[in-house]
């Protein structure tokens, strides 16, 4: 089986709040910075010529593309194991008891894709106990009539 998604954006709710959200902290935390750079007394600080302030424009949009990106990815790992569980606990819901959650070696939710499979495994075990249970007592009440029936026929 092929364990690999070859689109970045599952959750396009959650991975563009996620990375809008890191964006706007990134440019807000870089924009201060170089306020507060120009602003200090005593510093030589840096000139907010035309050329500089195309420069730093320019060097934002690199980061910001670069920081929406790395954001995607990022959230990829998250976005795709929830994607996963979501689908194979669909499956067991219709009664599919070979599902398990199968993640790819960097997703996140590794521990959990492995207690799901265990939960279940044991619902698996169980419901093979509740069929073993229930063919004996389908194979008593048979063996139970059967002797009633004599008994009765034996009377007469």
């Amino acid at each position: 089986m092929d364990n690999r998604r070859s689109t970045v954006v599952i959750n396009s709710q959650f991975q563009y709040q996620y990375a809008l959200l890191t964006v706007t902290a990134t440019v807000v935390l870089v924009n201060a910075f170089l306020i507060i750079l120009a602003c200090l007394p005593g510093s030589q600080g840096f000139s907010l010529s035309t050329g500089n302030t195309i420069l730093i424009a320019c060097l934002e949009l690199v980061l910001i593309g670069g920081v929406w990106l790395g954001c995607l990815f990022a959230s990829h790992k998250i976005a795709g194991p929830v994607y996963v569980m979501v689908r194979q606990m669909e499956k067991l819901a219709e009664g599919d008891l070979t599902a398990r959650v199968r993640l790819r070696r960097k997703d996140a939710f590794q521990v959990e894709a492995v207690a799901i499979n265990q939960c279940i495994e044991e619902l698996q075990g169980h419901l093979l106990e509740v069929s073993d249970l229930a063919r004996k007592l389908e194979q008593q009440d048979a063996e139970s009539t059967d002797s009633r029936e004599t008994l009765i026929f034996s009377n007469y």
